[in-house]
C-alpha cells in the first residue's frame, strides 16, 4: 500500500511574530489619533447642536417674559405655581426655567458630550432636586452683575458656552474635548465655534478674547458673569 507523506506545517519563527506585532503597533499608533480625533469631532457637533437649541430656548423665554431667565423670571414662574426649579444660582438653576415652561422638552438637550462629569439627562423633572440635576447640564450660562440677565446684547453674543474649566474675571475653557475649540449658543439663536488659546482663553476675532470688556465689547456696557454648570470638572 502506497503510503501518503503529510506535510508538517510550518509555524511562525520568532523573527517573523516580532515583525507581526511591530507591524501591528506602527497601525495602531496610526489609527489612535484619527479615531480620537474622529470622536472629538462628533462630540464637538453634538454639542454644537444643543447649543444652538438653548440658545433658540432663551430667545423664545425672553419674548415670552421679557428677559432671559434670572431671578426676576424666577419669582414670576414661582408665583404661577411652579415648584420645581433647582434652588441656588448656578447655571444649571436658571437654565432650567426653559424646561419649566416647556420651551425645552427635554433635559438631553444639556448634555455636552466629552465634557468630564456630563451625563444626559433622565428627564425626570418633576421635583427640584431632580429637574437639571448634577451632571445633566454641561454648558455654562452667561448673566450680567447681581444676578440680572443679560440686556445689552449684540446678535452673536455668547449666552451658553462649554467646556468651562475657571469662571471668574477670566475664564479659561477645557482644549481637551473639543480639540481646542469652545461652543456656544448666541442671541440670534445660532451655534457658534470659536478657538481656545494658548492660556485657555476664548478667542474672538479683533478682540483680546470672547469676554473682552469695554470698546468693541459683545456685552456693550455690561460686565459678563459665567454661571458654572453644577457637577462640571
Amino acid at each position: 500500500m502506497k503510503q501518503t507523506k503529510t506535510k508538517k506545517m510550518k509555524g511562525f519563527t520568532l523573527v517573523e511574530l516580532l515583525v507581526v506585532i511591530a507591524i501591528i503597533a506602527v497601525l495602531a499608533g496610526i489609527a489612535t489619533p484619527l479615531i480620537l480625533r474622529a470622536q472629538k469631532a462628533g462630540a464637538r457637533t453634538e454639542a454644537l447642536n444643543n447649543a444652538k437649541a438653548i440658545a433658540g430656548g432663551l430667545s423664545i423665554f425672553k419674548t415670552d417674559r421679557g428677559a432671559y431667565p434670572c431671578g426676576y423670571t424666577r419669582e414670576q414662574l414661582e408665583s404661577e405655581g411652579f415648584d420645581n426649579l433647582p434652588p441656588g444660582t448656578d447655571a444649571n438653576a436658571y437654565l432650567a426655567q426653559l424646561i419649566t415652561t416647556e420651551i425645552i422638552d427635554s433635559e438631553t438637550y444639556f448634555f455636552a458630550s466629552g465634557v468630564k462629569g456630563a451625563v444626559k439627562g433622565d428627564d425626570i423633572t418633576g421635583t427640584s432636586d431632580k429637574l437639571l440635576a448634577r451632571g445633566e447640564n454641561g454648558f455654562s450660562y452667561i448673566m450680567t452683575e447681581d444676578e440680572e440677565a443679560l440686556s445689552d446684547v449684540k446678535t452673536i453674543t455668547p449666552l451658553v458656552i462649554a467646556p468651562i474649566k475657571r469662571v471668574g474675571d477670566n475664564p479659561t475653557f477645557d482644549g481637551n474635548p473639543y480639540a481646542d475649540q469652545f461652543v456656544y449658543g448666541a442671541v440670534d439663536g445660532s451655534g457658534k465655534l470659536g478657538k481656545i488659546g494658548k492660556e485657555g482663553q476664548a478667542m474672538s476675532k479683533g478682540r483680546d478674547s470672547l469676554f473682552q470688556t469695554g470698546t468693541d465689547s459683545l456685552f456693550g456696557d455690561e460686565i459678563p458673569v459665567i454661571k458654572a454648570p453644577t457637577g462640571i470638572n
